[in-house]
């Protein structure tokens, strides 16, 4: 909090910096207070600890986050406070400001800088505690830490959070100085390469297509939204040495696939119902589909010189889609995770193949390893409480009056942590139908029910979900 603290101090906002003042005591306060009362413990944290412990992270520390919002009156209301750094803490990027541009500079840079935050704690939790959730373990970092005796795990957790944190910090700076070199104000670029490398989407105006206004700037967008979706262990094991980490990973090429289809397909689908020039076409279709595969949720709005446009329906289907399956297992975006989706496809062939010759066998193996049956368990398991959770989060928000179309891009968007896509899906669904108006509009319950499902998206369910089963408290 001593960043925005600072920045509101040297544009002389003497209330907004006493807002953070207070915030950062109040945070020092309980946060100082439990570790002084801790100092003595030596805790060696378990399956069931960790769990608890990053379920409870992620609904405490939205808490604090929230509290900046609240005290200088830029969101003056408790649910709209903690919705706001919920959805920045998991990197969700809906938001309840209306106005951005009328928020202190203060406040923007505060919401990217969550973000920030909330990218590097998911990249840390999924990328080291990969072996929990029944994944095949095909990076080095992952491997490495797996293969530590208990006694050794917090030492090597510590160096690894410390390596990631750097490599991190550095492609975050990289971000922040081409994103200027492209044309951003210092500000924007700082609080767009927070939001960006975080696949988050908190934007700092109220139109994207003033932000990113230049063809460079769109560019260096989609270069580091695609970084971010990238299985951060990959990043570990290139600035350790292997310059062909990438290219070893199967779900590396995968992510690069569904970019150039989605792509292709967009664009084809722009090109039959709108009579937008090739290159207008082609620069919208790539930068939504990148931004949906990644869960950033950025939209370029389809305005050219000339008229507006509004998505074509299957267009629209597909960046849906997109934004449900996701990128890379360890990374910063949200949905099912392409990993998962390969599983269950080659799971899929296999069971079709056997139908034909039901004697045979069909040896399933990712990146080279053999897949097993508790990894292949917990890919359908996962899938299956996706689609659970969708339709749950889909009935729960009509039921509180919202429409059966807006109540299921709201459960889809906000469940792969992509809620800034929301309003522009929604608002373009129907030529001139503006059926959702915003965050800050829906219903207190409809709040409420968006921050539990964005929760579980973030934490993959299982870290969640294990916390109610009375067999794991059982010693």
């Amino acid at each position: 909090m001593s960043v925005p603290f600072l920045f509101a101090l040297a544009q002389g906002q003497m209330e907004l910096a006493l807002s953070f003042v207070v915030s950062a005591i109040v945070t020092l306060f309980f946060g100082g207070g439990m570790a002084l009362a801790m100092r003595q413990e030596i805790t060696i944290l378990g399956r069931r600890e960790t769990f608890l412990a990053a379920t409870l992270t992620w609904i405490i520390v939205p808490a604090f986050a929230g509290l900046p919002f609240y005290l200088s009156d830029a969101i003056p209301s408790g649910t709209n406070s903690y919705f706001e750094a919920l959805s920045g803490f998991t990197t969700n990027g809906a938001t309840v400001i209306n106005d951005l541009e009328a928020q202190p500079r203060a406040i923007l840079l505060w919401r990217s800088l969550i973000q920030w935050v909330g990218g590097f704690s998911i990249v840390v939790f999924l990328s080291i505690l990969a072996s929990a959730f029944n994944l095949p373990r095909s990076n080095p970092l992952t491997r490495a830490i797996a293969k530590s005796s208990r006694r050794r795990m917090s030492r090597r957790i510590g160096s690894a959070v410390l390596s990631l944190l750097k490599i991190y910090s550095l492609l975050t700076a990289i971000c922040i100085v081409a994103l200027w070199l492209a044309g951003m104000s210092a500000f924007d670029a700082l609080c767009y390469a927070f939001s960006t490398l975080s696949t988050g989407g908190f934007m700092t105006s109220n139109a994207a297509g003033t932000a990113f206004a230049s063809r460079g700037i769109e560019l260096v967008l989609m270069i580091f939204m695609v970084i971010g979706a990238i299985n951060f262990s990959l990043h570990w094991s290139f600035f350790n040495g292997d310059r062909l980490s990438y290219f070893k990973d199967p779900e590396y090429r995968y992510l690069l696939v569904a970019v150039v289809l989605g792509s292709l397909v967009v664009f084809f689908l722009m090109m039959t119902q709108t009579d937008m020039s090739v290159f207008d076409t082609l620069r919208y279709a790539v930068f939504n589909t990148v931004s949906a595969i990644t869960t950033t949720g950025y939209n370029l709005p389809l305005v050219s010189d000339s008229a507006q446009y509004y998505w074509p329906i299957g267009a629209l289907f597909l960046i849906l889609v997109l934004i449900t399956v996701g990128g890379s297992i360890g990374s910063t975006s949200g949905g099912i995770k392409l990993m998962r989706l390969s599983i269950l496809l080659k799971v899929s062939n296999a069971e079709v193949n056997r139908l034909s010759f039901p004697s045979s066998v069909y040896p399933l193996t990712y990146g080279g390893q053999r897949i097993l049956r508790e990894q292949i368990l917990s890919a359908w398991s996962f899938f299956i409480l996706y689609c659970l959770a969708i339709i749950a989060a889909t009935l729960l928000l009509a039921f509180n009056g919202l429409d059966l179309q807006s109540s299921l891009t709201l459960a889809v968007t906000n469940l792969a942590n992509a809620g800034s896509a929301a309003q522009s899906l929604i608002t373009d669904v129907v030529v001139g139908q503006e059926n959702f108006v915003s965050y800050e509009a829906l219903p207190r319950f409809s709040k409420w029910v968006l921050c539990v499902i964005m929760l579980v998206g973030r934490l993959e369910f299982f870290a969640v979900l294990s916390l109610l089963n009375p067999a794991l408290w059982r010693r």
